[in-house]
């Protein structure tokens, strides 16, 4: 269920469920006419009058939702303000009405790679340097405390030859370690990326900023992943759907500081007409990933950064428009 917030007299409260909030409404908590509400299903504050059911019948006629970024009562946004040419600040769309273009995003995404190669590079490095120096450290413990198994392993070369080593399989605790580095990671990364298609200066420092999100982000990929497989087992297309639905809930986490269940509502109402053309963007990438493996994978070094940032210009494009994909 969704968190809801309210607001009086410049004071903002929450979270609280929609059934707290009718029981505040009910009881005279909240002034239909005067006091504020927003969910993350919503662009911006609303009147509380306009919400329906809040107040059983009871409506208000429209007004003008609070936009101004200084407002007390301004929701959790994006920030990204930054005015392209001559335009103003990007305004978000409304949620499907200018669905994405899939060749356009991944343009974007190589004009993207190529221009910011040296620290993509620089970032992609250091990604690999601290995963890497990790597992060394988990598997040492795990040597050292004996747990996780090693077995011998053998083969045979076509000349006869044979030979033998040994594998250490991780243990749990290691696997559990090395997958929470991963989302911690994987949340810097979304970031810088974010970065760089809204034109915003990045760091290699940035990668380790975002781990007040962890938790978040590990209960929600929990969720997802859980989701799609059951979607998968149910003949495939559903999981397909369900991915396509609600993959930008990690983007939405990062971005606009969400919680678990309402990024997932957020990805699903960004997604609105544009869940198709997604999963275009997705068989796009799985060939661009393929010719950069059939490159002797040297080519993956440049195709992955295409990829991810085209992903990226796809979900700011989703709420800003086609603007979003303009230098």
């Amino acid at each position: 269920m969704s968190d809801w917030y309210y607001a009086r007299g410049g004071q903002q409260s929450g979270p609280v469920s929609f059934q707290q909030l009718q029981q505040l409404a009910r009881s005279g908590g909240l002034v239909a006419a005067d006091d504020l509400v927003w969910t993350a299903t919503m662009k911006d504050w609303t009147p509380a009058g306009q919400v329906p059911d809040l107040f059983g019948s009871a409506r208000i006629a429209p007004a003008a939702a609070a936009t101004d970024f200084a407002n007390p009562y301004a929701p959790p946004h994006s920030g990204w303000s930054e005015a392209p040419a001559a335009s103003g600040a990007l305004q978000e769309i409304v949620p499907g009405s200018e669905p994405i273009e899939v060749a356009a995003c991944v343009k974007r995404g190589f004009e993207l790679t190529t221009r910011n190669f040296g620290v993509i590079l620089l970032v992609g490095l250091t990604y690999v340097g601290v995963t890497m120096a990790v597992s060394v450290v988990l598997g040492l413990l795990d040597m050292a405390l004996g747990f996780g198994s090693v077995h011998s392993t053998q083969w045979s070369t076509g000349s006869g030859s044979h030979g033998a080593g040994y594998q250490q399989n991780s243990s749990p605790l290691s696997f559990i370690a090395s997958q929470v580095l991963s989302s911690f990671l994987t949340l810097g990364v979304t970031r810088i990326g974010l970065n760089l298609v809204s034109g915003r200066q990045v760091s290699v420092g940035m990668l380790f900023g975002e781990g007040r999100k962890l938790l978040r982000a590990l209960g929600g990929t929990i969720l997802f992943v859980l989701m799609v497989g059951c979607g998968m087992v149910l003949l495939i297309v559903p999981g397909i759907y369900l991915a396509l639905r609600f993959g930008q809930f990690l983007p939405a986490i990062v971005d606009r500081d969400l919680g678990i269940l309402p990024a997932f509502a957020y990805s699903s109402t960004l997604t609105t007409n544009n869940r198709f053309n997604l999963f275009l963007l997705a068989l796009l990438a799985m060939a661009i990933t393929f010719a950069g493996l059939l490159a002797c994978g040297i080519g993956l070094i440049f195709a992955v950064p295409v990829v991810w940032l085209s992903y990226l210009v796809a979900y700011r494009w989703m709420q800003y428009g086609h603007r979003a994909a303009l230098p």
